[in-house]
């Protein structure tokens, strides 16, 4: 304890030197904390809009969906879908299963045609679990005055909601009719009309341009479906088990495959590499600069204290110990700059948050989003850990030079 208080004491006395390197810690520390809760929101964000955008904790699909292209509708699909749901929903880990229907086809106003992905979904069941009908745009308004709305649970109602760049494509609005073209399950063409009952702005720009969505009752009559769907989506009532509850799923029903969404969400995945791959870069410089600037710190003091390190081994100070003096004064330089770094850190993320800061939209999406910098101890814990074993390697080159002083040339030097 005694080279501790030595250290602790010549800190406190170079107190202009022990300062400006503080500021560098906690710069570091700042920085480096604020960018993990930066990324904790991010990808909080993006698995939220992956989930709930459809995708579920897990999804059930035929063998060979992730594999080739399907030349038609519910070409690779699970025929009796609508009987596996409901063995589904008998599970006590699942809190519900929905159904969707994966399409393409046609959307013609009459003059005019687009080509379009459609999903067909459960109106009753989809906007208790996922943020489709919170996607729901005003948008263009028909000359009644209508708005958009989420689509009736009633079968016979021929409803469709469009992605806002789709219906903006055909100059369609909220009570315009149009038809729907596809071919069914056996290839041959078929036909619906519809009315556009809401518009629905999903974030991505291609999807707008291309996206509908329908009810299960319109697209098994376009689609001649049956009983078969594309996926099902099933969400579970403790998100954590879904390791547990994919194996235990795909136990259950042999002939699909389950999938977790994390490895469906590509965007999301593409995304979370991009950011570790540019936040791995800047702490890295980080790191170097904390490097440089406390080793150059810890070696002028080592070279205004010769004299000092001298008497101290002519008193029986071994030259280990010298060494172990500069990698305390190092671990007091990490905690009182890991303990201020923290305090400037909560201060300024909950000044930020409190603004309402309004992010731009990233590359290819149609609109941003509020900063909220979330509050992860991990991150904090491990930024503090690796700005400590930071100090310490920095103290390692002083702490050899003064190791190895002669005790006769030490006292001598002025």
């Amino acid at each position: 304890m005694i080279l501790a208080r030595l250290a602790l004491r010549n800190l406190l006395r170079q107190r202009r030197r022990t300062a400006l390197t503080l500021m560098v810690v906690v710069a570091g520390f700042l920085a480096l904390s604020l960018a993990g809760g930066f990324m904790a929101q991010t990808f909080q964000g993006l698995s939220d809009a992956a989930i709930r955008g459809g995708l579920g904790h897990l999804q059930v699909m035929p063998p060979g969906a992730l594999e080739g292209d399907e030349a038609q509708s519910l070409e690779k699909s699970l025929p009796d879908g609508e009987a596996l749901a409901t063995q589904l929903r008998k599970d006590p880990a699942v809190a519900e299963v929905l159904p969707r229907i994966q399409f393409m086809g046609l959307l013609s106003s009459g003059a005019k045609s687009v080509a379009f992905l459609g999903t067909a979904v459960e109106p009753a069941l989809e906007p208790r679990h996922m943020a489709s009908s919170e996607a729901l745009k005003g948008g263009a308004q028909a000359a009644g005055g209508l708005g958009s709305r989420w689509l009736s649970a009633d079968p016979a109602a021929r409803e469709v909601i469009l992605g806002t760049g789709l219906a903006r494509a055909l100059g369609a609005s909220v009570g315009t009719s149009l038809t729907l073209m596809s071919t069914t399950k056996d290839g041959a063409l078929n036909a619906v009309d519809v009315e556009v009952v809401g518009l629905q702005d999903l974030g991505l720009r291609e999807l707008n341009d291309r996206f509908l969505t329908v009810s299960l009752a319109t697209a098994d009559q376009l689609l001649d479906a049956a009983q078969a769907r594309s996926r099902l989506s099933v969400v579970l009532k403790r998100p954590q088990d879904i390791g547990h509850a994919q194996a235990r799923l795909q136990a259950q029903l042999p002939g699909t495959q389950v999938k977790p969404w994390f490895e469906l969400a590509s965007f999301y995945r593409q995304v979370k590499l991009l950011y570790f791959a540019i936040f791995g870069f800047m702490g890295l410089v980080l790191f170097l600069v904390v490097l440089l600037a406390t080793a150059n710190t810890l070696l002028m003091s080592v070279m205004e204290r010769v004299r000092e390190f001298g008497v101290l081994r002519a008193m029986g100070l071994q030259p280990r110990q010298l060494l172990a003096l500069l990698q305390w004064e190092g671990a007091f330089l990490g905690l009182l700059g890991g303990a201020a770094g923290l305090a400037a850190t909560l201060l300024l993320r909950t000044g930020l948050n409190a603004l309402h800061l309004q992010m731009p939209a990233p590359p290819g999406t149609s609109h941003g989003y509020e900063l909220n910098i979330h509050f992860v101890p991990s991150v904090y814990f491990a930024v503090a850990l690796g700005l400590q074993a930071t100090l310490q390697v920095s103290a390692l080159f002083p702490g050899l030079k003064a190791a190895r002083l002669r005790i006769v040339e030490a006292l001598r030097h002025v």
